[in-house]
């Protein structure tokens, strides 16, 4: 992200880089000052690779020898201890024969044994004793030569003449690696305070060209003589292959973003891997054969020239202003690198020209790369001015919770993830609304709405401006207090105390404020997800003692969630080893044997003995683990009546079902097709939903399964009903084929009229919707009189059977 912070550096870089720019211009205007005195008058030798076959070549029997015969007409006005300069090239011995009037000079290097046999312009430099007009014959012979057609030239030069064709050579060194080294520091400089991609190119390849342009010319040898001769020409492949992949890198990261299609870029970023492979092996010559590697080199130096001139028309079409920098700087060294391709391949006379003009036009590149480099910062100031109100603003909706303008899980876990600041404790508080579920059931979401507001106002009042309070959840918050902000946690414990029981009106409804919290401190340096989890565990505990409670973690807790995970993992060991089973209770109806039995999972604890789901409520908890028992559940009821319609055509089986195994059409199919994998027709199933389940699933994931169902022939029972806070209407908009009252109604039944009338107003209802009414938890004959009496159409309860395994069972099934 882009702050005041980079655009003060912008501003400051771009002013630089003009003071830079100026500075430079001066510098490359000096050059044809300092260079014109300094004109050596250099003596062209003719030459041409010698034909064995044909000619008389000096007799050599060890290796392959590549012979040059020169021409020595252009040489005869020169004086004695003139300078043969013979083109830098690989090879691993070189001896120069010079026939003379007085006889034969015979001169021989190896390729490590010529630190005193070079001199600036890439040349080798042999010394002559003779005239060049006593000189007949000038063979110069190379053992194990890379590529005849890569020579450049071969000079003859007096010792003056010499001395100011090394005097040009420095002059222009000096112009440009000053302009090189300037660019370097004052690159390297910006690149210490913002690290952007184009820059770090840049920066690679000027020091790259710096490097190739002392080792090429010659001009490192002074510091480095061992690397005189085919050493330097191979530190030079290697060199120019860095060049060529930087400077294509850097001008594919300083165009803007969306102005090249990433194809392009993709092709850009191989051809300079190409370029990179085959310049390590055209360096190392004595391993693959130099005339076909140079081809490769160069070859692919084509690709990338290519590539970066499709670039910069596309980007030019596209509005790019940074490419009308890079293009004015690098015009001139592409087309020096092409007409140095062209010289290679023998379209263009080997001489210095095409060398010093590309140092030159390098000196050209790195001032115009500078002034590019500094509008880009410019740039990216203005970008950065543009973007910053957009990108507050995006953060804010970010992490900021839109109905209580609060932080919202994203700020939340971006604080988790945060390190803990050195020194000072930290509270955390988990909280959570209680009764919002039923807030929302009874008068709508609005209201729901205004209850999560107004406990928002009152938790942000208590902890004051420097506290972090998100909200994470539908009806859960959380407060962290570091610092300072320490001090509130006293505020907060009271505002929940006060707050307990608290009325709130809301568009005509009455509603009431209460609070559950857990805290839990550290004053070490335990990260701030522990120190939650132990705020969550408190808050277990808090909800588990009753509504607006506020517990504070002790070692306990931590000993009760130990418990639970011990319970969890030997749940998953026991549903994998069998230690669940099913009982079954009948459904019997008002006259007549049982029509259906309601499956009830137990588990057969090796420690514990035998648990009713009530027993283990935490395993029922889990979510996962929940998911899995209920699966479970279901093929095992499937396989059990298939198993008792046998003997009994009509048996069928209830099963309960949680929200996730209900979740649309798709749910509904795979409840089908286990059906017909056992066997079973639908009618076979009664599928069971708790009036919890229902109306807190209610939606139309959960309609459309249970209503596919229905469709299908199975038939829905809404369980336990008249034990929530939903409204009656919920018989209305819950698919479903029959109502099961819950146990507790039963309880009174016999002595209470109030509570004959509460059942009877739900079996009247019901039977008005089309529904059928079981009475659960009818332990009585008197019971089943009065549900008789009050037209209820079937019972479930201990008068009519306990719940009993397979057994007891199929003899039940038998007799109905």
């Amino acid at each position: 992200m882009m702050g005041d912070n980079f655009r003060h550096y912008c501003v400051l870089f771009a002013g630089l880089g003009r003071f830079w720019a100026r500075l430079l211009l001066l510098l490359l205007a000096a050059h044809g000052l300092l260079a014109v005195p300094a004109r050596a008058t250099a003596h062209q030798l003719p030459f041409h690779v010698m034909n064995c076959a044909a000619e008389a070549c000096p007799a050599k029997p060890q290796g392959r020898w590549t012979w040059v015969a020169v021409d020595t007409g252009t040489a005869a006005d020169l004086a004695r201890d003139w300078q043969l300069l013979v083109d830098n090239t690989r090879f691993s011995r070189i001896e120069v024969q010079v026939v003379h009037r007085g006889g034969t000079l015979l001169i021989g290097r190896d390729q490590f044994n010529l630190g005193e046999n070079w001199s600036l312009g890439n040349n080798l430099r042999f010394a002559i004793p003779v005239p060049g007009r006593d000189v007949s014959t000038i063979r110069v012979g190379f053992r194990d030569m890379d590529a005849p057609a890569l020579m450049r030239t071969i000079k003859g030069m007096d010792v003056p003449d010499h001395a100011a064709y090394v005097q040009d050579w420095t002059v222009m060194i000096a112009i440009v690696m000053g302009v090189l080294f300037a660019a370097f520091a004052y690159n390297v400089f910006l690149l210490s305070w913002l690290h952007i991609a184009f820059q770090r190119w840049y920066v690679v390849w000027v020091a790259a060209g710096g490097c190739y342009m002392m080792i090429w010319t010659g001009k490192a040898l002074q510091w480095f003589p061992f690397m005189a001769g085919p050493a330097s020409a191979r530190a030079s492949f290697l060199l120019v292959g860095l060049l060529v992949v930087s400077g294509a890198s850097f001008f594919f990261a300083l165009i803007e973003k969306g102005k090249l299609p990433q194809r392009l870029i993709d092709i850009g970023e191989v051809a300079g891997i190409l370029v990179a492979v085959t310049s390590v092996v055209a360096a190392f010559d004595t391993v693959f054969p130099a005339a076909y590697t140079d081809r490769m080199l160069n070859l692919a130096m084509i690709i990338v020239i290519v590539t970066v001139a499709v670039g910069c028309v596309m980007a030019a079409v596209r509005g790019s202003r940074a490419v009308w920098f890079y293009l004015i700087g690098w015009l001139p060294p592409l087309a020096l690198l092409v007409a140095r391709i062209a010289r290679n391949f023998g379209l263009l006379p080997q001489d210095d020209f095409v060398d010093q003009a590309g140092f030159l036009a390098m000196g050209w590149e790195a001032l115009l790369l500078s002034l590019a480099i500094a509008d880009r910062f410019r740039q990216l100031r203005l970008e950065a001015d543009a973007t910053d109100t957009e990108r507050r603003a995006l953060l804010k909706v970010a992490t900021t919770d839109p109905l209580t303008g609060l932080g919202n899980r994203a700020l939340f876990q971006s604080l988790m993830e945060r390190p803990r600041s050195q020194g000072g404790g930290v509270d955390i508080i988990a909280i959570d609304i209680d009764f919002l579920k039923q807030t929302n059931d009874m008068a709508g979401h609005d209201a729901g709405d205004a209850l999560i507001v107004a406990v928002s106002e009152r938790l942000a009042a208590a902890a004051g401006p420097h506290a972090t309070i998100a909200r994470i959840g539908g009806d859960e918050f959380v407060i962290v207090l570091e610092g300072d902000a320490r001090a509130r946690l006293p505020a907060i414990r009271q505002m929940i105390a006060l707050s307990a029981g608290v009325p709130l009106r809301h568009a005509g409804h009455d509603l009431t404020i209460s609070i559950c919290a857990g805290h839990a401190g550290d004053e070490g340096m335990a990260s701030l997800q522990s120190v939650h989890k132990l705020a969550d565990m408190a808050l277990y505990r808090a909800k588990a003692a009753g509504r607006g409670c506020w517990r504070s973690y002790d070692a306990g807790m931590a000993d009760e969630a130990d418990a639970r995970s011990r319970l969890l993992a030997e749940a998953r060991d026991g549903l994998s080893s069998g230690q669940f089973h099913l009982h079954f209770q009948p459904i019997v109806p008002a006259v007549g044997p049982p029509v259906a039995f309601e499956a009830g999972l137990r588990w057969q604890h090796p420690d514990l003995g035998l648990l009713a789901p009530a027993e283990f409520g935490d395993v029922m908890r889990d979510a996962g683990l929940a998911l899995m028992l209920h699966h479970w559940v279901l093929e095992q009821a499937l396989l059990t009546v298939a198993e008792l319609r046998r003997g009994a055509p009509n048996a069928a089986v209830a099963v309960n079902c949680v929200t996730s195994q209900l979740q649309g059409p798709s749910a509904a199919i795979a409840i089908l097709d286990e059906l017909a994998r056992h066997g079973v027709p639908p009618a076979a199933l009664i599928v069971e939903v708790t009036e919890a389940v229902a109306t807190g699933g209610l939606g139309s994931a959960l309609l459309e399964c249970l209503e596919c169902l229905r469709d299908s022939g199975v038939r829905v029972a809404l369980d336990d009903f008249g034990t929530g806070m939903a409204s009656l209407l919920h018989l209305r908009d819950v698919p479903s084929d029959l109502v099961k009252i819950d146990a507790s109604f039963a309880t009174s039944l016999a002595s209470s009229s109030s509570a004959q009338q509460v059942v009877h107003a739900i079996i009247d209802l019901a039977h008005s919707l089309g529904k059928q009414v079981v009475a659960q938890g009818v332990d009585s004959e008197a019971q089943r009189r009065v549900l008789l009496q009050l037209g209820c159409d079937y019972g479930q309860g201990a008068f009519h059977g306990p719940p009993a395994a397979l057994p007891a069972l199929a003899a039940a099934a038998a007799a109905a």
